[in-house]
């Protein structure tokens, strides 16, 4: 007989709304400590879970893990653009748009 282990924490969890939130819990928790941006396991983690609860139990985890991604682009953007600017600009603007004083 196979097991059934998303069977068997329900059942320590007492619900399957109550196992969701704990998962939720621990998903951020996990997401706050990681160093890198890197998200396949949590990923794919959530499709499966999802067949399994549906799309509506876990949106609040898609939205963390997007987050997540987001940050990275966004990261990724900053850090490049510091990295690409050149060395200060005559009269030391700095990026400041010149016009009369």
């Amino acid at each position: 007989k196979r097991c059934d282990i998303l069977a068997l924490l329900i059942s320590i969890y007492g619900s399957k709304a109550v196992f969701v939130n704990e998962y939720r819990a621990m998903l951020a928790a996990k997401l706050l400590k990681m160093e890198s941006y890197d998200t396949s396991k949590e990923v794919a983690t959530l499709e499966l879970l999802k067949v399994r609860f549906g799309d509506a139990a876990l949106h609040q985890c898609e939205i963390m893990v997007r987050d997540v991604d987001e940050s990275k682009r966004l990261n990724n953007t900053v850090t490049s653009a510091l990295r690409n600017r050149s060395g200060p600009q005559p009269d030391g603007a700095q990026g400041r748009a010149q016009g009369p004083a």
